[in-house]
């Protein structure tokens, strides 16, 4: 099983501590929310539950070449298995996930819909409706909840498929991180148990002319 580093670990204790917003880094980005599932529901996250979730971009580096306005950009989390919950003190539970899969995609229709009680009619189905822009395998997914049910994540993947690996950056590191609500403040649709608010980041050989991320300034304080 692939473990989370400890720098991250302690970095995510923290910001699950303090549920602060985590800095921007100066890499390529795409900024998302989305509503996850997990079988039997969250929590508890029993020992081969499976995890899900689809969710849309708020906001995208230019080097992606997307403009979000005539095109939406859709996510599709898939596959994960849960190892079961550990205390790790201070009423919080660390989950570590095993296997599972991320696909981005582009599109023009614009028809993302969660619709309700997933999988349904709409969910995976209208965020897997278009090209390809990214796929990837999970080297791990980490996942910190403190005692209300909120928390946050953090995952790196090996990239497998798509157009950021042949236009964009090949040999990239690939991660994927941010917070989620259960209860209070968080609206989610019926069927679904997580809202999700995060980053996937590029990290790796990207030519120095190629514009970093300075649009989404205000991603958690919205």
């Amino acid at each position: 099983m692939n473990h989370m580093p400890k720098k991250s670990c302690i970095a995510v204790l923290l910001l699950l501590t303090a549920f602060a917003a985590p800095g921007l880094g100066q890499n390529p980005a795409i900024d998302y929310l989305g509503f996850a599932w997990e079988t039997g529901g969250f929590l508890p996250s029993e020992s081969g539950d499976i995890l899900w979730m689809t969710g849309t971009a708020g906001a995208i580096d230019p080097v992606f070449g997307i403009d979000l306005g005539v095109q939406e950009v859709t996510f599709y989390m898939y596959d994960l298995v849960s190892q079961g919950e550990v205390n790790v003190g201070g009423n919080n539970v660390m989950i570590n996930y095993a296997g599972g899969y991320l696909d981005i995609y582009r599109d023009a229709a614009m028809n993302a819909d969660w619709g309700v009680y997933p999988p349904n009619a709409t969910s995976p189905g209208t965020f897997v409706d278009g090209t390809l822009m990214f796929r990837g395998a999970f080297t791990y997914l980490t996942v910190f909840v403190n005692l209300v049910g909120n928390g946050a994540y953090e995952g790196a993947l090996d990239g497998i498929d798509g157009e950021i690996l042949s236009e964009v950056c090949y040999d990239c590191a690939y991660t994927w991180g941010g917070t989620f609500l259960k209860g209070t403040g968080a609206q989610i649709p019926d069927g679904y148990d997580l809202q999700v608010d995060g980053l996937f980041e590029l990290d790796g050989a990207i030519a120095d002319e190629i514009s970093t991320w300075g649009g989404v300034k205000s991603l958690y304080g919205n």
